[in-house]
């Protein structure tokens, strides 16, 4: 056994026609333990790769979260429309939101927030790297809530 498999255990791979591919390190078969699985792809009708990461046990992420992320991915469309509508509200100040940011932004990443309650954080950030704007919201049960813009 090499130093690296017995210090941080084997890579375990799960691959998924969607998302798809997501990683682990596993030191302990045993199917009641928790890890946490990462990932990146580009999507569909996106311009960057997102991020992906869920928690799941040495064999693959939880159907859950799974799920949860299949909604949000095959969705989406439909969530930053209702994204948008909150942004240009007068709540938030920033002009950037007011016109059609949408075309400069990309799914940067989708984390869990409460895996009990399978709720996620999902980060959409600009294409441009030294562009420090970013949307975030969190996702719960098809619910969106707590967004932020900056």
């Amino acid at each position: 056994m090499g130093l690296k498999k017995f210090f941080w255990g084997k890579q375990v791979v799960f691959t998924d026609k969607l998302i798809g591919i997501l990683k682990t390190r596993v030191k302990n078969e045993n199917p009641s333990i928790n890890y946490t699985w990462i990932g990146e792809n580009l999507l569909n009708g996106q311009k960057r790769k997102t991020v992906f990461i869920l928690e799941g046990n040495s064999q693959e992420p939880y159907k859950n979260q799974l799920k949860s992320v299949y909604r949000i991915v095959q969705d989406l469309e439909n969530i930053t429309r209702q994204i948008n509508f909150e942004l240009k509200s007068s709540k938030y100040t920033n002009p950037r939101f007011k016109h059609d940011w949408l075309k400069d932004f990309y799914l940067a990443a989708i984390t869990p927030n409460d895996v009990r309650e399978n709720r996620f954080e999902v980060s959409i950030e600009p294409i441009n790297e030294n562009d420090t704007g970013y949307v975030s919201f969190l996702w719960a049960n098809g619910r969106i809530s707590e967004i932020e813009a900056k």
